[in-house]
């Protein structure tokens, strides 16, 4: 059995230039007020016209950040192709403009070979990866060009682990949330869930997949605004966005 008990420093994957990418999500918005006292300056800085995501430079997490992505693996999720899945479907990652410490008490995603439904085969496992996390910076834009609301998200998960020398497969699999901004008149909620698995290779020789969704759920004095983002993990390593 081979563990990852090294000591792990925050460090970019590449000394390569990194360009970020950028793109712009679609939102749902409801009108909460229609108070004619508000001004119309007031309208266009609490109506928000555009989301956008930036993806930021991949990283290794610290030391401690990976002990917190193992600490058991929770209640049996779902199971699929050879696989089953470990640990807390939904959790909340804003709440009421505030990051939420997840570290204490949310299960992460295990994404495991499906032999039994006790996760024993975990502590048989080798291979595993060094653990990574994928950033993300969020943006909410209004009418008068600001920046009302904002925060980063990280995906984290380690890959590549193998049971009995076959298969690619996903522990620690986590969504956090740092250096949230919400400008006043506005509030922000956020959660994160396990939608599905799957896999992505063959019977003999699995790679598991989990697919993950992001919800948002803000607000201003005049409206509500709700967006969401799904992506695929997977036992390689791979980080695939789902359109």
């Amino acid at each position: 059995m081979k563990l990852f008990l090294i000591p792990f420093m925050l460090v970019s994957l590449s000394n390569a230039t990194y360009a970020s990418s950028v793109k712009e999500l679609s939102f749902t918005q409801s009108p909460i007020s229609s108070d004619e006292k508000v001004l119309a300056a007031d309208k266009d800085y609490f109506t928000v016209t555009k989301i956008t995501v930036t993806e930021l430079e991949e990283e290794y997490v610290t030391e401690k950040d990976a002990a917190s992505m193992n600490k058991g693996l929770g209640e049996i999720l779902m199971m699929g192709d050879k696989l089953i899945a470990f640990g807390q479907k939904v959790w909340d990652i804003v709440t009421a403009g505030r990051p939420t410490n997840t570290t204490n008490f949310v299960k992460p995603i295990s994404v495991l070979p499906g032999v039994d439904k006790t996760g024993q085969a975990f502590y048989e496992m080798e291979n595993w990866s060094v653990p990574k996390v994928k950033k993300f910076e969020v943006k909410y834009e209004n009418l008068l060009g600001m920046t009302v609301i904002s925060f980063t998200y990280g995906v984290h998960y380690q890959s590549g682990g193998t049971y009995q020398g076959k298969g690619n497969y996903l522990t620690g699999v986590n969504i956090e949330a740092s250096n949230v901004y919400v400008a006043w008149g506005f509030s922000l909620d956020a959660t994160s869930s396990l939608v599905g698995i799957s896999n992505m290779g063959s019977s003999s020789n699995p790679d598991a997949a989990a697919t993950m969704k992001i919800n948002y759920s803000a607000k201003s004095v005049l409206q509500t605004f709700s967006a969401s983002e799904s992506f695929h993990v997977t036992g390689t390593g791979q980080f695939f966005p789902i359109q």
